[in-house]
């Protein structure tokens, strides 16, 4: 991990110091540490550190099972952790596609698991459904940690 992570330093004509910031299930905490208030950028630094250290240790982060369970803006299908992939296979001079919706999860730290449902085999409404019931059943299993 970074040893100045949510820490920026902020120069000016006239003065500088360091703004900590941090992000916890939404809500942002932040404070400036003026070098002349600590008389030097060092122990600005320093005292912004000790500041993030001390925020970060109090402020509940999310569990990796609250996580998997999040909604990020870039998701296309409307399920967390479950995506439509469309594939040409390089080995056939046609180079056929082939689609599948794939459900993804994390059992334990270190270990991912996926499952792929053929749109060819299944339908596509099918392949979704199943991958979204599979999804569902991987993040029930989940630790939580």
């Amino acid at each position: 991990m970074r040893a100045n992570r949510n820490i920026t330093r902020i120069d000016r004509k006239t003065t500088g110091g360091y703004l900590v910031r941090v992000m916890r299930r939404g809500e942002l905490t932040s404070w400036y540490f003026s070098d002349k208030e600590y008389g030097s950028k060092r122990k600005a630094l320093a005292a912004a550190k000790e500041y993030r250290d001390e925020l970060e240790g109090g402020l509940a982060g999310y569990s990796a099972k609250q996580l998997a369970k999040k909604q990020r803006s870039n998701n296309t299908s409307g399920v967390v952790g479950v995506r439509l992939v469309e594939e040409k296979d390089p080995r056939w001079p046609s180079q056929p596609t082939y689609r599948y919706w794939v459900a993804q999860w994390s059992p334990q730290k270190g270990v991912r698991r996926t499952k792929r449902f053929s749109v060819e085999k299944y339908g596509e409404d099918k392949a979704y459904k199943m991958a979204v019931q599979a999804r569902k059943k991987g993040v029930a299993e989940m630790e939580d940690r």
